[in-house]
Formats: structure tokens, sequence, C-alpha cells
């Protein structure tokens, strides 16, 4: 029912990620995988082949699929225009970027108007938990001078970067939490957790932007050592790597072996099927976009010239839960090594908001089939854990 359900707006991370990361390996109706390169079609055209995602959020609702900054996806900047590589949009920063973001919704809403009542929500992972509550306050900003043309109803916020001070940055926490998540994976002995409380102390653990002494670092490399080879946005992937000269996505260039992936993941061989799929000449024409044009996706900045200026969105987080009706979830895949679950339940928890729900497991089918945990807090703010699930949720 497009006229009357939810618009969801969806950004990747990175920062630099290409949201069609998450239209066509994620979240939206179409998929690409391994399958597409493996199919007649394909053996014909050279164009992988799409197929239906069961679990596409569009059952949901209007997904509104966001590239940003540009020239991140096929987003382009004047004089330069469609050719221009990472570098031809100039510099951006946090800031920049939401004030941007929120100019593009509102025009979004105002050249199509039809949709503009119609309750909005905006998601994103990764480091979109800074695009995200950046883009938010812009919003709210522009609802303070009358000018904002959307039903803002709240955002979702998934294994999220928080501010270079608070996580994804070099005064974020130490290394706690990443020693919590690989020990409760069982990745390592309890004779060597035990060696590395007796080593190192407190507050080189957890301490932020503390330097981290030469008897505590050596301890946690034997750590490292023992945990062996994993992979960094999901402890339990089974996709099997390959070297690929196409630029990386998270690293997530993978082997087309076979489907698999983890539990509540995507399928393997995503990454580089969207690669060879969204440069095709075909394709390229089918989306209006010049033949020249340049596809930008990077991460962590790579590629294109991005400052990391916001240093902590807690009080943020904090103002909006007291002082708004928005309603925010916090989820987190619980395999997912890079920005763990530990991690977000620890920054959740330390708003301080009164509990209405404690803890407790949240199920597919009403009673027993389980999807994660969620903890209920007043104020309309969750936090939510997925099964199975690593940063690609």
């Amino acid at each position: 029912d497009p006229k009357n359900d939810p618009v969801i707006v969806w950004t990747n991370g990175g920062p630099g990620a290409s949201s069609y990361f998450g239209l066509f390996v994620e979240l939206g109706p179409f998929q690409v995988n391994s399958d597409s390169l493996k199919t007649e079609a394909y053996n014909k055209t050279g164009i992988p082949t799409l197929f239906y995602n069961e679990y596409t959020w569009t059952k949901l609702g209007n997904v509104l699929i966001l590239n940003s900054p540009p020239p991140v996806g096929y987003s382009y900047c004047d004089p330069i225009g469609q050719s221009g590589n990472g570098t031809s949009c100039g510099s951006w920063n946090d800031t920049r970027t939401a004030v941007h973001n929120a100019e593009f919704i509102n025009n979004f809403a105002k050249e199509f108007p039809e949709y503009a009542g119609n309750d909005w929500h905006i998601v994103g992972e990764s480091y979109a938990g800074v695009y995200v509550p950046t883009l938010v306050r812009e919003l709210l900003n522009k609802k303070e001078k009358n000018e904002l043309s959307i039903n803002l109803q709240g955002f979702a916020i998934g294994d999220g970067c928080m501010g270079t001070d608070v996580l994804c940055g070099a005064n974020g926490p130490g290394p706690f939490y990443t020693i919590e998540f690989f020990r409760g994976h069982g990745q390592f002995s309890e004779k060597l957790y035990s060696e590395i409380q007796s080593t190192c102390s407190r507050k080189e653990l957890i301490g932020y932007g503390e330097k981290i002494g030469k008897a505590c670092e050596a301890v946690l490399q034997n750590m490292n050592d023992a945990i062996g080879g994993y992979y960094a946005y999901n402890l339990y992937d089974d996709c099997w790597y390959q070297n690929s000269l196409e630029p990386p996505h998270q690293d997530l260039d993978r082997s087309p072996s076979h489907l698999g992936g983890a539990l509540n993941d995507y399928p393997c061989g995503g990454p580089a099927a969207l690669f060879s799929w969204i440069r095709h000449p075909a394709v390229k024409k089918a989306l209006h976009v010049a033949s020249d044009a340049y596809f930008f996706s990077g991460d962590n900045g790579v590629g294109f010239t991005y400052d990391l200026t916001e240093k902590n969105l807690l009080p943020f987080m904090k103002h909006v839960t007291e002082n708004t009706d928005l309603r925010v979830l916090i989820y987190n895949g619980d395999t997912d090594p890079s920005i763990n679950s530990f991690l977000t339940q620890n920054w959740t928890s330390s708003l301080n908001f009164p509990v209405e729900q404690e803890w407790r497991p949240w199920t597919l089918d009403g009673k027993s089939y389980m999807g994660g945990y969620v903890t209920r807090y007043k104020g309309d703010f969750d936090f939510l854990t997925i099964r199975g699930s690593g940063h690609m949720v």
C-alpha cells in the first residue's frame, strides 16, 4: 500500500560505501549473489542475474536508497560531472554530509508530495551510526524552523559507530569489549583470559585513547594468535575469500563458489556480482547514467576525502529520547567482531534510561523460534540483537 505505507530511507556507511550494496545485497527487492554469475542469461549477456529477495524491506514500506555523500554510487558534482572519480566533489565531513542529506530528503518530499505525509524512518548501518543521527538532527532543526517537508517518526542504527571519541575512532574504547566478545564466543582459552586480566590494567583495557603497555600488548598478541583467522564482519561467515581487482566494499569481494554465508546475513558472492552488474553498459543505460559514469564505492574514507568530525553522539541520543516523540531502534548482529553487541549494549545502557522491559528473547513465531534479544527503555528507545548475524544484518 505505497500511498499509506511508511517511507524507509536506507544508507550504508563507510564513510564512502555505496548504498547499492544495501539495495542489491542486503534488503532490496532484487538480489545478486554467486548464482547470478552462473545462469544461462549471464552466459549470453554478461549481465549478472537478479533474483527476487523474499526478505525485502519493500514488503514493509517504500524504500528510498540514499547514496551519500557525492560521488558515492553514481551521484556526482558539477562541473566535473558523472565521469568524476572519488575526489571530484571535494572534501566532506559529518556536518556537511548531514546538511546535504537533509536538503535532499526535504527536496525529495517536495518533488514527490504524495509521500511527504507518510511516516518516515531513517535507517542505516556501520558508519551510518553517524550519518543517521546527524541527518535526524538536521531534520529536527528544519522542523524547529517550520521548514521540514516530511513526517519524521523515528530512526534505526545497525552495528553503528557513535563518534570518534565513543566508537570508531582513535580515541574510542580499548580492547576490553573485543576480548569479551571473543571469550564469549569461545575463541580462546580461559587460561589466556586469566593472563590478560592479571597482566593488563583496567585502564589499559577500557580506557579511551589510553596507551597500552608492552606487557599487555604482548598478551593481547597471544590472544590474537590463539583466535586465528576470521572474517572481520561475521565470526561465523563461511564465504570463501578471493583475490579481486575490484575495489573492495568492506573487504567483501568473495568467491562465487557457493551460497551460504552466515545464519542471518546475505548469501555469498553478492559484492563481486554487484560490481559486475552495476558497471555493465546495459545496466548503466537502464539506470539513465552516462556511459562513462564512474561508480564509486569505498570504505573508511578510502578513495575520497572525508574527515570524521562528529566526536560523540550519545548526548544527542539522550536528547532525542527524552525530548522528542521519535522512536529509536539500536540493533546489532551478535556475531559481528568489528562493532560487537557487547560494545553496543554498553553504550545504550550507559544512557541510563529507565528500563520498561528487561533483556528478554524476541521470537519469529511468537513463542520459541529465537530471533535475538531486546531491552526496551522508556521513551521509545530499544536495544536489540539479531541472533547469528554479523555486521550486515
